[in-house]
């Protein structure tokens, strides 16, 4: 398949999964549990996947090994988001003279912010950085302001919800970028006009999220490491800190992320 041909299709990707993200929005399916998890286990990460891919696809294409071998698109995406790709190990073939001790970190969630109206960010340090099996500590914060949107629905199942919180990470690399990850957020929730009497509520709550990801080196210096990260999991209260009347004790969620950031 020609790049032209390449770039046609991820562009239907592109507008096909921008499409359902719309009919989420818009249409009364977004009030289903299901199609909820389906888009931000998955819709999202690919419409930000294949629109990174549109804008730095060419140098993603620099990564991969025998570029006359003809991989299907959506084959090729599937791969950055679940499986070990071969961008790590043609760094290591092709360039030589970087430097590979990029400890310290940060990185920061858009699509979170802007989907989800949850903005995480956070500074890591990498334990044994040329280890196959290293990992990282990160310490950063989660910040919830108040919302009505429908993607913020899940969160005010109680009434209005907002935090403000602290963050410690720990992320276990498997094989190259492939990892698993826990966050452990805790600090400040608010809840306004509660749903079960109407009063407003201050609460110290402790909140986790747990992820399956991939973490892919796409801009690669001497002194530095630009990155994006595809991440799928739940998050949940782990203990009953909600300390305000809940309508119901559920309170596992279904969480897709992507992160950008950089090594240094």
């Amino acid at each position: 398949m020609t790049t032209s041909s390449q770039r046609i299709l991820i562009r239907w990707v592109h507008l096909f999964v921008g499409s359902i993200m719309a009919t989420y929005i818009y249409s009364p399916w977004g009030e289903n549990p299901l199609f909820q998890l389906i888009i931000k286990v998955l819709v999202i990460p690919v419409t930000a996947i294949t629109g990174l891919w549109l804008w730095k696809g060419h140098l993603v294409r620099k990564y991969i090994s025998k570029p006359g071998k003809s991989i299907s698109i959506i084959l090729f995406l599937v791969q950055l988001s679940l499986s070990p790709i071969y961008a790590q190990s043609v760094q290591l073939n092709t360039a030589p003279n970087v430097t590979r001790s990029q400890n310290w970190g940060a990185e920061i969630s858009p699509v979170g912010a802007g989907v989800f109206r949850l903005l995480q960010a956070k500074m890591t340090y990498c334990f044994h950085a040329q280890n196959q099996f290293k990992s990282e500590l990160g310490l950063g914060f989660l910040l919830q302001p108040e919302s009505e949107a429908k993607t913020s629905k899940t969160f005010n199942k109680d009434g209005l919800y907002s935090a403000f919180m602290a963050s410690i990470a720990y992320r276990q690399y498997i094989w190259k970028g492939l990892h698993l990850e826990e966050v452990a957020n805790f600090g400040n929730g608010r809840i306004r006009n509660n749903k079960v009497d109407g009063k407003n509520y201050n609460a110290f709550v402790v909140f986790n999220q747990t992820f399956i990801g991939y973490k892919l080196n796409l801009i690669q210096r001497k002194k530095m490491i630009f990155f994006i990260i595809g991440q799928g999991g739940i998050g949940y209260v782990p203990l009953n800190t909600n300390q305000w009347p809940r309508t119901n004790n559920t309170s596992i969620y279904g969480l897709g992320d992507l992160k950008i950031g950089f090594n240094f």
